[in-house]
């Protein structure tokens, strides 16, 4: 069996082995899952492992192939109750990492960012779920230029706008981001036995620990000035990695939220890949930011503004109205 840690929804890359298995029978690939899950799940001591293992060993009885233990697999994923953990495919987990192959490039770059009121840079990022080195590189490069394109001495403040930011890769958000984010740790991952692992920008690269993950192709950018205030705007629809990224400005200073609870998914899933080529999103951690503060569910903002989705980024979302009449108070 190999596995690769990454946080889809989070997408974080460092490749670990143990001794390679092939999967015969559909009843040892099944013992292959269980092996990941009772291990790794994040739910491991609060889950009744022998009900779910009876249910999946049910459903073997006329299963005669692989491909025909994927709905159980699934089925076994979603009896965890971590609401986060999920399967790919073999065919599923090479288009994901091919995307630049299958996709316009305008599909790659989710985020846009323009100046407000002439002195306010506005960055609003959407999710961004490729596994491709290509598309990952070219979303990094082109978010920190554009925050370089926004910025000049002229600027207050910063609003990052993550309220349609439904999850994917969390590391080029973050290499991208880090201008805004400034060197160092910005949160944590903690695991099932407590083991707390830190997730970093620094000088235009990100990663886990001491291992990049992502980093610029050219030289990063600094800020003209790093002391400005930065708004986060969050809603129900920020999610997994749109929550890292929420957690990653928590507790930072001059930094302030508003709008909505987050979806409710600050959890880490990591990436094992089964003997057949597919793959397992298994919900191993959860989020922790900068200063130790657990997560694990919905993120609250600082100052709570409900909205309506048709309204966000329009003349008359008050969201971002607020945000501005924070940073000018500031």
């Amino acid at each position: 069996m190999k596995y690769i840690y990454i946080f889809f929804f989070l997408i974080f890359i460092i490749s670990c082995s143990k001794n390679q298995r092939t999967a015969v029978t559909p009843k040892d690939y099944l013992d292959e899952v269980f092996e990941i899950v009772e291990e790794h799940s994040i739910r491991r001591d609060s889950v009744n492992f022998k009900e779910i293992k009876r249910k999946a060993f049910a459903k073997l009885k006329n299963t005669d192939s692989i491909e025909n233990c994927y709905p159980i697999i699934k089925s076994i994923l979603k009896d965890l109750g971590d609401r986060h953990s999920f399967f790919m495919s073999k065919g599923q987990v090479e288009k994901w990492q091919s995307t630049s192959k299958t996709v316009d490039n305008n599909e790659i770059i989710t985020f846009k960012g323009k100046l407000l009121n002439k002195n306010i840079g506005y960055i609003q990022m959407k999710g961004f779920s490729s596994g491709d080195s290509v598309s990952i590189q070219q979303y990094a490069d082109s978010l920190q230029n554009q925050i370089k394109s926004i910025d000049n001495k002229n600027i207050k403040g910063w609003i990052i706008d993550l309220r349609e930011n439904t999850g994917g890769n969390c590391w080029p958000m973050l290499a991208g981001l880090g201008p805004l984010l400034g060197n160092g740790i910005c949160g944590y991952f903690i695991d099932n036995k407590q083991k707390k692992s830190s997730w970093f920008y620094q000088n235009g690269e990100s990663g886990i620990d001491s291992i990049t993950i992502t980093k610029l192709s050219e030289q990063h950018y600094e800020l003209i000035d790093d002391s400005n205030p930065i708004a986060v705007l969050t809603g129900r629809r920020t999610v997994s990695s749109g929550e890292v990224v929420v957690t990653s400005f928590h507790n930072k200073r001059k930094t302030r939220s508003f709008g909505e609870s987050t979806g409710g998914l600050s959890t880490g899933n990591a990436n094992y890949k089964l003997s057949d080529g597919s793959m397992i999103f298994l919900t191993s951690s959860i989020y922790a930011d900068r200063q130790g503060n657990i997560f694990g569910k919905e993120i609250e903002p600082d100052e709570i503004i409900t909205f309506s989705n048709y309204e966000i980024g329009k003349p008359n979302d008050k969201v971002i109205k607020r945000a501005i009449e924070w940073i000018n108070e500031k």
